[in-house]
């Protein structure tokens, strides 16, 4: 167990009934630094995970927080959102002794008491030296921090105590040529004894033709992990936010992060509700998802534990997967009676 530092907190809350909350300034004295964030607080949160945003050289928390857009997603899938601030607008972590990683489980301690949050399902992302902090988290506290996803940043070997899911999302015109970053993804998936050769979705998402994204993707891999890049063609040395042609990161980030936790992958149904309406039903048969009781001018989709849609058909209640592997998919139907979602297995 670490060290659980003595802090002192300077908490300003901007309050309201039944609205989301963010702390202007969290401060805390760490080893006589001051150090600061920004947390923001969804309404209505239970137990929730937490994502830290981990900003660039030069950067600071509010910043971020601006940049990223994280407080949206957070608000719509309740987690809470933490954009620390590294000192002079930089990270420390290639020292032992890092101030910064003290600063790090000082959030954690203090969040904690504030909201109870779930520390097994605390994430970690983090742009170009926030990407290098975000790995340094991952491959000396992999115990603390479930996955992790950096933004332009290759990292270094190492070797975590425990498998780590990893997201890792670069452009190719980045300011490291794309293939450091395809070393890190490989070295990362030798690690997690992903054996498999990965599968390619491009454009990603598959159902945006103007995305100029390619998706490889390794898994399921040693202890239910995935090791997944996100290549954005010609895309320079940002965070991606434009889901137009690109990705919204803050949501793929959390997409990616929330399957997993310290107590092993995350269930389909903890982040997509299923509905109990039973005049529509989905089955597998033989390679086929079968729908029933939607009618002639449904749309289907077919979602995988990753959060990914496999497969889409409209005006048709047979669907085929047999090109997908085995596990629980979601299947999403919009039919004349509403939307309803089924989970089905197959084998």
């Amino acid at each position: 167990m670490y060290h659980i530092l003595i802090i002192s907190a300077i908490i300003a809350v901007v309050a309201g009934t039944g609205m989301a909350q963010t702390t202007p300034t969290l401060t805390f004295q760490v080893d006589g630094t001051s150090r600061s964030c920004v947390v923001h607080v969804p309404d209505g949160i239970e137990k929730p995970a937490v994502v830290f945003f981990l900003h660039g050289a030069g950067g600071n928390g509010p910043g971020f927080a601006n940049d990223t857009k994280g407080n949206t997603t957070a608000d719509r899938e309740k987690f809470i959102a933490v954009y620390p601030s590294g000192v002079g607008g930089n990270w420390d972590y290639n020292s032992d002794g890092s101030n910064d990683f003290k600063f790090m489980f000082a959030l954690i301690d203090t969040l904690d008491a504030r909201y109870q949050v779930d520390r097994d399902r605390l994430y970690v992302a983090g742009f170009s030296m926030g990407g290098g902090m975000c790995f340094a988290l991952g491959c000396r506290y992999s115990e603390v921090f479930a996955a992790i996803a950096p933004v332009s940043a290759a990292g270094s070997a190492c070797t975590p105590d425990r498998k780590i899911p990893v997201l890792l999302t670069f452009g190719t015109k980045d300011m490291y040529p794309p293939a450091n970053y395809m070393t890190s993804l490989e070295r990362w998936a030798a690690f997690d004894g992903c054996t498999a050769d990965p599968e390619i979705t491009s454009p990603y998402p598959a159902d945006n033709s103007q995305s100029v994204v390619t998706r490889i993707s390794y898994g399921p891999c040693d202890e239910g992990t995935y090791v997944v890049a996100d290549s954005v063609h010609n895309g320079g040395h940002g965070w991606p936010t434009d889901a137009r042609t690109s990705v919204n990161q803050a949501d793929e980030v959390w997409a990616f992060c929330s399957q997993f936790s310290l107590k092993g992958s995350t269930a389909v149904d903890r982040r997509v509700p299923v509905s109990g309406n039973t005049a529509i039903t989905a089955t597998y048969v033989q390679g086929t998802i079968c729908i029933t009781g939607a009618g002639e001018r449904c749309r289907v989709k077919v979602i995988d534990c990753r959060g990914r849609m496999v497969a889409s058909a409209a005006g048709t209640s047979r669907i085929a997967v047999d090109g997908n592997p085995g596990g629980v998919y979601l299947v999403i139907v919009n039919g004349m009676t509403g939307t309803v979602v089924q989970r089905v297995v197959v084998p």
